[in-house]
């Protein structure tokens, strides 16, 4: 009987015209002067893709090729394999049916990589063929970021990286790590990294889109040798300990420049590092957004666009504050007015604005650099916090004088920032005078749009939200989870907002000293859209759950105005 022989994979391409004879034959030249693999060395030279390559070899061995981007992946299937044999041999687990393991190779006739699989797993492997860059992109999104500490660490010995002097170069191990928790951080839109010793370990967070999540557990003994690498980073004192500091630093691992603001702080167990994850991407923010409504853009562009008095945003820590006073000045800043800011950082720089970065060694003091202002004819003051009496009494004058001042101030809610101002020691009447507008905010996670699905909503959950029972709810979703949220079912933030705009008669209550919760009554009189209302349109829009509410805006109004 006739034997067949199967085409080789340099007559396949030739059929397919993708290459010519005297390409291949040139191929051939290289490949046996450097020994490399055939298809590498077309693709190198730029006479074939990789996906050319990986149809070619399917039907030269008979094995079926896939293409992985568009497939949902059990990330306990992509463990089977280690992240070091998946990195090796360019391999990732895609199914397991009873005792079988599909694997995508970029190399299916690499018969030691199967063995070792085999080996690893005590499963039977079946080959597919993929894109190595499919493959990679595919290990980069599934594997976590403990595997790829744990690929930095595996050969070091902890005790001895953490006596290892910082100086000695870029690569220590130590050196690699800190870069990878950065870079990992930074890949997943994180807003904080968190190193925070316990009392036997390491732990390492990520807070992403408003929620702390754990990533990785680094040895304990490596705390003090990240901890100094961070310091060196950042241009802080390495051998101080007993003190918090901050630093700064910029790096670039995608090639786009990232801001980075650090903050240590000494607990019981160790330093505790924050690194804020400032970035430069929001130059192309509008208020609709950030999630302003249009009735609510133009009352705060109303508000902003005047020539004197006083304008805050407040909310907690991490609410989008400083960005929207960001969106609001570049709505502002023409040529013709002389804009001015004090900040503490400055966190992103803005064209035709003049920005200064407070210094309280040298003297520079938030109250210190408002006077100065006053003296540069400034049409438009922004104070990155009101947190002191001084700074409170000067912006507030400012704002009486024929300027117009952009601040934040933390407060719970908008009705509550006058007394705010109060309680630093500002005399009501100067408040009353001096307040146009005060916008609260807090930032809860969109929906992811991939994996979302339509819910009916329970009686008890629209009435604990403060929905009409008789009224359409509207398409409420609920989180779900898949790959491209790493399966919290969120992506991305969205604000919820109350604009406050003082009147004639709130201006008269804040002057005789009524307490916060009677300006709330006052402002439910009149038709105000507080936040838990806008809260409610999101709802019935779809873009978040009822959980992100009530995980976000307190239950109870009346606590709040208890402590307003």
């Amino acid at each position: 009987m006739t034997q067949t022989v199967a085409p080789r994979i340099g007559d396949l391409l030739i059929a397919r015209e993708l290459i010519t004879e005297r390409d291949l034959r040139e191929a051939l030249a290289q490949q046996k002067a450097s020994g490399d693999r055939l298809g590498d060395i077309l693709i190198s030279n730029g006479l074939i893709s990789q996906s050319d390559l990986v149809n070619v070899l399917s039907e030269r061995l008979g094995i079926p090729k896939i293409g992985i981007e568009g497939l949902v992946i059990d990330p306990e299937v992509v463990n089977t394999i280690s992240l070091k044999l998946a990195r090796k041999y360019q391999v990732i687990a895609l199914f397991k049916v009873n005792e079988r393991l599909t694997v995508a190779m970029a190399d299916p006739l690499n018969v030691v990589a199967i063995d070792e699989i085999r080996y690893q797993t005590g499963l039977t492997v079946t080959r597919v063929i993929a894109t190595p860059t499919e493959i990679n992109e595919a290990i980069a999104k599934y594997y976590s970021v403990a595997d790829n500490v744990d690929r930095v660490i595996q050969d070091t010995a902890a005790a001895s990286v953490a006596n290892r002097d910082m100086a000695e170069g870029d690569e220590t191990p130590v050196v690699r790590l800190v870069d990878v928790l950065l870079t990992e951080a930074i890949k997943q839109k994180a807003s904080d990294l968190h190193v925070e010793p316990m009392e036997n370990a390491l732990r390492v967070r990520f807070l992403v889109d408003g929620v702390l999540r754990e990533e990785a557990q680094p040895p304990a003994d490596l705390h003090p040798a990240i901890v100094s690498r961070i310091k060196v980073m950042s241009g802080m004192d390495v051998s101080e300990k007993r003190i918090p500091q901050d630093g700064r630093f910029t790096m670039q691992p995608t090639g786009e420049p990232v801001d980075l603001r650090v903050s240590t702080i000494p607990t019981i167990h160790g330093e505790k590092v924050v690194i804020r994850i400032l970035g430069r991407h929001n130059a192309d923010l509008t208020l609709e957004r950030l999630g302003f409504d249009s009735d609510q853009q133009n009352l705060l562009l109303r508000e902003i666009h005047a020539t004197e008095g006083m304008v805050l945003i407040c909310g907690p820590t991490s609410s989008g504050k400083t960005t929207t006073l960001y969106v609001a000045l570049r709505e502002i800043t023409t040529p013709e007015k002389n804009v001015v800011t004090v900040e503490d950082p400055v966190e992103n720089a803005l064209h035709s604005v003049n920005q200064v970065q407070v210094n309280e060694k040298a003297g520079m003091t938030f109250p210190a650099c408002l006077r100065a202002f006053l003296r540069q004819n400034p049409d438009v003051i922004m104070v990155g916090e009101v947190r002191d009496a001084p700074t409170a009494q000067i912006a507030v004058r400012a704002a009486m004088t024929g300027h117009l001042v952009l601040s934040t101030i933390h407060t719970i809610d908008s009705a509550a920032a006058a007394h705010r101002l109060i309680d630093m020691g500002v005399e009501p009447y100067l408040v009353a005078t001096a307040l146009r507008a005060v916008v609260a905010q807090r930032l809860v996670r969109r929906l992811c749009p991939k994996c979302a699905e339509p819910i009916q909503p329970s009686s008890a959950v629209l009435e604990q939200l403060g929905f009409d029972p008789l009224a359409d709810p509207g398409e409420w979703r609920t989180a779900v989870g898949c790959r491209a949220c790493r399966q919290t079912g969120y992506s991305g933030q969205i604000g919820i907002y109350e604009i406050f705009r003082v009147d004639d008669t709130a201006r008269a209550m804040i002057s005789t000293g009524e307490s916060a919760a009677q300006i709330r009554q006052y402002l439910r009189s009149t038709g105000f859209s507080d936040m838990s209302t806008q809260a409610r349109k999101l709802v019935s829009a779809g873009a978040t759950t009822a959980e992100e509410i009530l995980r976000v805006i307190p239950r109870r109004e009346e606590a709040w105005e208890s402590i307003a």
